[in-house]
């Protein structure tokens, strides 16, 4: 199966690339947990949205 994922146009290459990387590798070991955010969230609204999902995760007693 390919996936093809539209980047942002204001993504430089690298970032492209790393994550493309990242995509293929969670792929190949399990299954990707996607947590969209904002553009412009801060750090802090960032490690919140990860700590919603892994409270989710703890109350399903999935292995995180």
């Amino acid at each position: 199966m390919r996936f093809e994922i539209d980047i942002p146009d204001d993504w430089s290459p690298g970032l492209g690339l790393a994550v493309a990387k990242m995509i293929q590798e969670s792929l190949k070991e399990g299954f990707p947990i996607v947590v969209p955010v904002r553009k412009d969230a801060t750090a802090d609204q960032v490690q919140a949205a990860f700590g919603t999902v892994k409270e989710a995760f703890e109350r399903a007693g999935l292995a995180a």
